[in-house]
């Protein structure tokens, strides 16, 4: 009885220190993460789409542990890989569709990043700012005690960076795509429209909506690759008052860049 005894301790101490040493192995990694890309060396007009990343990452590491913060390091890491280090030459040759890579696989096949494909060159100003939405999103959505709202925000910039990462994989690295939005009554096009969008996020956490240069129809506009809500609105020029459109959204990938809006 005593011996059946010390022996069910044994095993469950062997357990917990099991435990441990997986727990111990999966902070490593996220640790691993946090400080490969802190000690990245970038050329000078680099170092802004670092600042963003570091944001990011920081977001990262708040999430609690489990598929959606794994899914979310994949991403992370792949996207930095083809902005700030660059991918081997031939890459896509190589491997025509996309995969993930760590930051490890990257240096390694660029020779500490030496070795690329093209040289890197920064993202748009518009690029940025997305990304900065991303961080943004993801900063106020880890701070809300893992709410349903706060999940879906936070699944939402996970799929936002993976669009991203298979454009530039796929097209080029940080690319804008040209969004054409028509405005229709009915099935005649309406003209005098502002067009407006913003990145979706899927909860309650309000992003910044921002206005096309120029009034519809059709108005158009290069964006980056990610999901956005589009609308239009324009006064009525007898009554003054506000007109809107329909809401629609819109993945923007380089294969769907078009969008009609119904018109009152």
């Amino acid at each position: 009885m005593q011996r059946s005894k010390y022996r069910r301790i044994s095993y469950l101490l062997m357990i917990v220190t099991s435990l441990m040493t997986v727990v111990s192995h999966l902070q490593a990694q996220e640790d691993n993460i946090s400080k490969t890309l802190a000690g990245l060396k970038v050329q000078k007009n680099l170092q802004p789409t670092k600042d963003v990343f570091l944001e990011i990452d920081s977001c990262r590491v708040m999430i609690p542990d489990g598929a959606l913060k794994q899914r979310y390091a994949e991403v992370e890491e792949s996207l930095v890989d083809g902005l700030l280090i660059g991918w081997a030459p031939g890459w896509l040759k190589r491997s025509p569709q996309p995969h993930y890579e760590t930051f490890q696989s990257a240096l390694a096949e660029t020779d500490g990043g030496k070795k690329r494909a093209m040289p890197l060159t920064p993202p748009p100003s518009m690029y940025l700012r997305s990304l900065q939405n991303d961080a943004n999103v993801c900063l106020a959505a880890v701070r809300k005690n893992r709410s349903q709202a706060s999940i879906r925000a936070l699944k939402g910039v996970a799929n936002d960076l993976d669009l991203k990462f298979h454009d530039c994989y796929l097209h080029g690295m940080s690319r804008l795509i040209p969004i054409s939005v028509v405005t229709d009554k009915n099935t005649t096009p309406d003209a005098g429209w502002t067009i407006y969008f913003k990145w979706v996020t899927v909860s309650d956490i309000e992003t910044t909506e921002t206005a096309f240069p120029a009034l519809s129809s059709p108005a158009t506009d290069n964006l980056p690759p990610g999901i956005y809500q589009f609308r239009a609105q324009k006064n009525n020029p007898t009554s003054g008052a506000i007109l809107k459109s329909e809401v629609k959204t819109v993945s923007l990938n380089g294969i769907n860049n078009s969008c009609e809006l119904q018109v009152p």
